[in-house]
């Protein structure tokens, strides 16, 4: 039963890692148990008449490296890094002391002790590279108390040895009622573990997809599924008084993929990226609608205080320093959102400000009553525009 829980964690973390090859500690952990399952597999190759002298050193010597290869496996899944010597320390010593010491039928309590304080040691450490690396979430403290519980019990194993006697033959070890207690204890306790971490490992790739989803991969922006969600969360409060959005096109951007090429085009996105981002206070949200068009929404602005943002926004490209290249200019369409509007009708009424901001000569702010209706075109001396400075 241990292989095949052991088996099937093994082929799962692998799946993953397959799947989302952003995942990189899921390969560690799939090699962790793939080591794991060779002790189980051992005592049953015994029975089934494999050298005996051999599998006695495989059985440990494989068991320990698959749990001390889960701390390197859990700090790399977390992007930290592995306590690399710890590990290898533990299983070092272990190999030799599995490897050399000579281990008997009349093996005496400290000697079991030692024997099993290895695979201890590999428990403590993941239990503190859990501590140490993971976030301090409910589930992660939950993994580093079965953690500490499983190497608590390597040390109670002995104990239980001395009790209920093993006999020492290892012909005889599957049958014996401490190899019951044995395998079932470990194995739910290395199950407990594996399931927890499993789940850690799916909450992060679920997490990771959804962010992917949501993100502009270019400048790190929101994108444009995640413009609407913000909208239709602010549209529908309502405790937010006002809500206005701005589109921010960036002036004369299709000369500069022209003449530079799309690597200083690209470059030029993100740096007016990086300075809504700085510009945007809390609760503004920044977003990139496409091409060279920006879109945000301001949260409890309208009128002279929206203006005023999208004004400091403008001032702020504009003395963006890239290096090669003239000052870059945006021009910023600004209207009001009316309740229960749709995002769709205020970013077309936002975009016919945009329109107005480009025919008047770029590099400034317009905005449009939020009342106005589609087809409705008000005389642009009616609308109110902010001029460069």
């Amino acid at each position: 039963m241990n292989t095949l829980l052991g088996a099937m964690f093994a082929a799962s973390f692998l799946v993953i890692a397959y799947l989302n090859p952003s995942v990189r500690g899921t390969r560690w952990m799939a090699l962790s148990y793939g080591f794991g399952i060779m002790e189980p597999v051992s005592h049953l190759a015994v029975v089934l008449g494999a050298d005996v002298a051999t599998m006695k050193i495989v059985a440990p010597c494989t068991f320990l490296t698959g749990l001390a290869l889960m701390a390197p496996a859990l700090s790399i899944f977390h992007r930290k890094r592995p306590m690399w010597r710890m590990c290898a320390a533990i299983i070092l010593c272990g190999l030799f002391y599995y490897g050399f010491v000579p281990r008997g039928p009349t093996d005496s309590f400290w000697h079991e002790l030692s024997f099993q304080s290895f695979c201890a040691a590999s428990m403590f450490l993941c239990a503190a590279t859990v501590r140490r690396d993971a976030p301090g979430t409910r589930m992660n403290k939950a993994l580093t108390i079965v953690f500490i519980v499983a190497g608590l019990h390597f040390l109670v194993k002995p104990a239980v040895a001395a009790t209920v006697g093993t006999d020492g033959i290892d012909e005889n070890y599957a049958a014996s009622l401490y190899a019951v207690f044995s395998q079932s204890s470990g194995g739910v306790l290395l199950v407990a573990a594996g399931l927890l971490i499993l789940i850690s490992v799916l909450q992060s790739v679920v997490q990771a997809n959804h962010a992917q989803a949501h993100t502009d991969p270019l400048t790190g922006l929101p994108n444009r599924r995640a413009l609407y969600e913000a909208f239709q969360s602010l549209s529908g409060k309502p405790d937010v008084p006002a809500l206005s959005i701005a589109i921010v096109d960036i002036d004369r951007f299709k000369a500069i993929n022209d003449q530079l090429g799309h690597d200083r085009g690209d470059e030029v996105l993100r740096s007016v990226a990086d300075c809504l981002q700085r510009t945007c206070l809390s609760p503004a949200i920044p977003a990139r609608l496409g091409g060279e068009e920006f879109v945000v929404l301001l949260p409890g602005c309208d009128g002279e205080k929206a203006m005023l943002v999208c004004e400091c926004i403008r001032l702020s490209i504009f003395r963006l320093s890239i290096h090669d290249l003239a000052a870059i200019s945006v021009s910023i369409g600004l209207t009001g959102v009316l309740k229960g509007e749709d995002l769709t009708d205020a970013l077309r009424r936002a975009d016919r400000a945009l329109y107005d901001a480009k025919h008047s000569g770029r590099n400034r702010c317009v905005s449009v009553p939020m009342e106005e209706k589609d087809g409705d075109r008000m005389p642009p001396a009616l609308r109110k525009t902010l001029r460069p400075v």
